[in-house]
């Protein structure tokens, strides 16, 4: 089994349905107009041309010319790019599709990060090769009622099928360490939500964009006008009016109460405007259809799949050409909410959290915990599932985030939809939701997996510092005080809620790495933990500068955090790409902060002691080293002194200011005990290291240091040659070993975010020892596997596991060999899992 990546026709109807240059030929053209086939190629060519630039114009103009060939004398070209996607990517097993496993990757690549995989999906149930094998379970009657079962009706996710997989799925289940539960809504939902509530959904990203020379506004409006040029708030609120409104007219043809002389709208301008507004269309929708907050995808599969039958059956250009304008305008909106595959780095995939499009839709619970459930109704998908959210600053605003998520967690368990069960069931108050849930886990056998169980990880956000004279008397001066803040705030609320306890299990770091270093969060992480969140992960080496800038990140978070004993990395992508791929992937000259280049020299150099064959290596870097040092600080630093002064950087920088300016010699009073330990450390050190925490000092507070240290050079990605940077991460990977540490992976995001074209370019495949990956000198380490943001990247963790079983597959790896890799990376989730053992 070879992996297959998307064909030319696939790229082709892909564009087709999600470009910009397509919609505005669609906006121009009246609805019952035909598309003048010439315009449709030159906006597709347009809109396609950028994903195979290297491939000559006949190769593309054969495919365009194969697929209006096939549907010259049938029933349309959307209808027919459906279909032949559908056939590309789809198979049938057991009375049901699933996508096939050598086109799962391409799938996940290069067509859900582009477009919804709903109406594919359709076209695969309308196919010729598989309609007559699924009619009998097609079969629907009207009016439309959607099906009993919960599962899966929000989950638009589609995987592969191997019935070696599913057996050890279905003992075994899947065990989630690393999900963010704001990232994870699917686009599909939001959405349905959007159509409904227009403005409403609409009025977070409407303010980020006009916030005045905000980073965040930029970055927004860059990623808007990289989907459409023309996109704006005004534009996308319009859009959605729109679409809206197709959909009332889709729905009524896909249920045939469209009266024979209906007159159908002209354009699409005239759907958009908001303020003439036509007449309703008079037809009996089914209460089912019509847009709500039960609306789930399984109501929009149904209707699209019976708008195709009808066209099938009874073509009508004009239903086809609405159809087609509601499809993009979905994509576009998809596109907005789904990290694509042209996209790379977290600064690409930040940009979809700042957007705030998703905030809505994630301010509910329930259908999250519904959709990692998976499709099976009784029988959850995943066992153990650890999900990730941000405390705040105040014990109102944490009470409210805690209450939102373990009430959504309670109705979860109890099969009850919030959004349709009476008001008066609901627990009012954060202590009768935890009540509820002990007295809930209490009755339930260990052995229980009708529902996943749940452990909450709080993550502290990276945020970028600025140098200056407004940035404070030392680095990241703003960002220390509000992190002190935020974790007293947690542990009072812990302490108000002693219950919380049970759910709220460990803590982590998160967002952009180029943004914070490991350090700024060392006190509050020791203050955490002797508070009994004794469980400590790191967002770490996941995107760097420069690959010794990843590296240097996870070691300086293993040692300044002090990670060990089943505490966590997450990502670690440095210590695993292999530094072939990641030369010939970057340019050869990397610009970096001098300041950062030193750190990442002395992470290099530390490092390469501890590799006996790397002396001369080592001793080169110490030369390198000492003049950097030289330069930012003016004066000359030995080696030595520089690592003793920044093994100290764990240290409360607050109380290092009060014991070097002032008289401290008893210490700072009150403090809570807690505090009172981190006072200490610095008493000690001020006692035992006294030259090393004043040159500390200097690196922190000198502000004519910080702009020497902030200026940026240029430096080789071939610093070293790819057997120094294997040596590197061996010698990080032992450290990891030695410290009994796990490395979360999250093969999606590592893949949409790093310098990977495939998932068997993934260096979990490295970790796994699987042959051809395993690179001689390499320790054994142990991994987890997690989804991260399972929305943003259109997955869930199953899709997660077989991408890791394809990789393998595809390298010509038998399916129980394939397994027997792969299973123990699900398996450390279990044993490492957060979960307090009262939760079995």
């Amino acid at each position: 089994m070879r992996e297959q990546p998307a064909s030319i026709l696939a790229q082709i109807g892909t564009t087709l349905l999600s470009s910009y240059k397509v919609l505005a030929l669609l906006r121009r053209t009246p609805f019952h107009h035909p598309l003048n086939l010439r315009d449709l190629r030159e906006a597709t060519y347009l809109g396609y041309l950028p994903w195979s630039a290297r491939l000559p114009d006949h190769v593309f103009e054969h495919s365009w010319q194969l697929l209006v060939q096939q549907n010259r004398n049938s029933t349309g070209l959307l209808i027919g790019v459906l279909q032949a996607i559908g056939d590309e990517f789809f198979e049938q097993r057991h009375s049901e599709l699933h996508i096939k496993q050598q086109k799962f990757a391409a799938w996940q690549q290069s067509i859900v990060s582009r477009i919804s995989g709903l109406p594919l999906l359709v076209g695969a149930q309308l196919s010729e090769q598989l309609h007559a094998r699924l009619a009998n379970e097609m079969h629907m009657q009207w009016p439309w009622e959607p099906p009993q079962r919960r599962a899966g009706k929000n989950l638009p996710v589609v995987s592969p099928y191997d019935p070696l997989v599913e057996d050890y799925l279905r003992r075994e289940g899947l065990h989630e360490t690393h999900l963010h539960l704001n990232g994870s809504t699917h686009a599909e939902n939001c959405w349905l939500r959007a159509l409904r509530m227009p403005k409403q959904e609409t009025k977070d990203f409407s303010l980020k964009w006009n916030i005045p020379s905000s980073p965040d506004a930029v970055a927004v409006r860059e990623l808007a006008r990289s989907i459409n040029p023309d996109l704006s708030p005004t534009e996308l609120h319009r859009q959605l009016v729109a679409a809206g409104r197709l959909r009332k007219w889709l729905v009524a043809a896909a249920t045939d109460t469209l009266k024979p002389e209906v007159q159908f709208p002209h354009d699409l301008s005239a759907l958009m405007d908001e303020e003439s507004l036509q007449e309703e269309i008079p037809y009996p929708m089914s209460r089912y259809l019509q847009l709500s907050a039960q609306s789930c995808t399984a109501d929009e599969l149904y209707w699209m799949q019976q708008l195709l039958r009808r066209l099938k059956n009874r073509y009508s250009a004009t239903l086809e050409r609405m159809f087609h304008t509601y499809l993009i305008l979905q994509n576009q909106y998809y596109r907005l909410l789904v990290q694509s595959e042209e996209q790379f780095g977290f600064d690409q995939f930040q940009k979809f959290t700042y957007n705030k499009l998703r905030d809505p839709a994630e301010e509910d619970y329930f259908p999250r915990f519904l959709a990692m459930h998976g499709t099976t109704e009784n029988i959850s998908r995943t066992t153990y599932l650890e999900g990730r959210i941000s405390p705040k600053d105040t014990l109102r605003k944490n009470h409210q985030l805690f209450k939102a998520v373990l009430d959504g967690y309670w109705c979860y368990l109890n099969n009850q939809d919030p959004r349709s069960r009476n008001i008066d069931s609901t627990p009012r108050k954060l202590g009768e939701v935890l009540v509820r849930l002990e007295e809930h886990f209490r009755k339930t056998s260990p052995l229980d997996r009708s529902h996943h169980r749940l452990a909450l990880v709080v993550h502290f956000i990276k945020k970028s510092w600025t140098p200056g004279r407004k940035a404070g008397p030392y680095r990241f001066y703003k960002q220390r005080q509000e992190l002190e803040l935020t974790a007293n705030v947690l542990l009072e609320c812990l302490t108000r809620w002693p219950r919380l306890r049970t759910w709220v299990r460990g803590i982590d770091a998160a967002a952009n790495e180029l943004h914070a270093p490991p350090e700024i969060f060392s006190s509050c992480y020791r203050v955490c933990q002797q508070a009994g969140l004794t469980h400590r992960t790191y967002h770490a080496g996941e995107d760097f500068a420069h690959l010794l800038s990843g590296l240097r990140t996870i070691y300086e978070a293993l040692e300044l955090l002090d990670l060990r004993n089943g505490d966590r990395i997450g990502h670690g992508t440095a210590m695993g790409i292999l530094p072939k791929l990641w030369l010939e992937r970057m340019p050869g000259q990397l610009v970096v902060k001098k300041g950062e280049w030193m750190l990442d020299l002395l992470a290099a150099w530390r490092l390469l002691r501890t590799v006996p064959s790397a002396v001369a290596t080592a001793a080169r870097v110490a030369d390198d080293l000492a003049k950097c040092a030289g330069e930012v600080f003016r004066r000359e630093i030995s080696c030595t002194s520089l690592e003793a002064a920044m093994k100290l950087r764990h240290l409360n920088i607050r109380f290092v200011q009060a014991a070097l300016e002032t008289d401290w010699s008893v210490g700072i009073t009150p403090l809570s005990d807690l505090w009172q330990s981190e006072a200490q450390r610095v008493l000690d050190a001020k006692h035992s290291s006294p030259e090393h925490l004043k040159l500390l000092w200097e690196w922190l507070s000198d502000q004519d240091l910080w702009e020497r240290s902030e200026t940026l050079q240029s430096v080789d990605a071939a610093y070293f040659d790819e057997t120094t940077y294997l040596h590197l991460q061996q010698a990080l990977m032992r450290e990891v070993s030695h410290r009994n540490v796990i490395i979360e992976t999250l093969p999606s995001s590592n893949v949409r975010i790093s310098q990977y074209n495939s998932f068997s370019e993934h260096h979990s495949l490295r970790w796994m020892r699987a042959p051809g990956f395993v690179q001689e000198g390499d320790p054994e380490i142990m991994v987890s596997l997690g989804s991260d943001d399972p929305g943003v990247f259109a997955g869930d963790l199953n899709g997660e596991f077989y991408q890791l079983y394809g990789a393998l597959r595809n390298q010509g790896i038998s399916d129980r060999t394939a397994l027997e890799l792969l299973a123990p990376i699900n398996e450390r989730g279990r044993a490492y899992r957060f979960h307090d053992p009262f939760l079995g």
